[in-house]
């Protein structure tokens, strides 16, 4: 019987047209299949990004591993200058995992930068790209969807600890769909 490698390979000798033009095609371009590739040797090289015992892990063990990956992740954007949305998303393509800072750079930073004002932005922009603060979203609350005059959660700013205490007083004021 043969290896499943050995049927793949007999069968990829039958192919009949170019597969490096057609990863081209695909990727837009020979420019674009080769920066996708560099930015996918950035994370393949890198034990970290490893997932052999993913399935082994308990959830904390996996969140204590996706928290080591985004560190990682972090240091390899500031690193190589990436700061482009779609290269990005290559990187998380490769990880192919979650990781706490998906929402931060999905929806934090894009909020600031295309709904704040420009105080808002040469303030909160700065410490955002450069993963000083680390912002998250919740979508609603349980009981309120759309009813924003009956949002019950309070954050308030503590100037001596200087940081925000949010208030969050009853079971229908539950964040859904929160996310970190």
């Amino acid at each position: 019987m043969a290896s499943p490698s050995s049927d793949l390979d007999r069968e990829r000798r039958k192919c009949t047209f170019n597969v490096a033009e057609l990863t081209d095609i695909i990727n837009g371009g020979r420019e674009k299949t080769e920066r996708r590739q560099y930015l996918e040797s950035l994370v393949l090289n890198e034990p970290i990004f490893n997932y052999d015992d993913y399935y082994f892990l308990s959830r904390e063990e996996k969140y204590s591993d996706a928290v080591k990956k985004t560190v990682r992740l972090v240091q390899v954007l500031k690193q190589h200058n990436i700061e482009d949305p779609e290269d990005y998303q290559t990187l998380l393509n490769v990880i192919s995992e979650n990781l706490p800072i998906a929402l931060h750079n999905s929806m934090f930073r894009p909020t600031i930068r295309d709904q704040g004002t420009d105080e808002q932005r040469k303030k909160w922009l700065p410490l955002a790209n450069d993963y000083k603060i680390i912002g998250t979203y919740a979508q609603t609350e349980l009981g309120h969807g759309t009813f924003i005059r009956g949002l019950e959660t309070t954050s308030t700013y503590d100037p001596k600890r200087e940081e925000f205490v949010l208030n969050t007083p009853t079971l229908t004021a539950t964040k859904w769909w929160p996310g970190c």
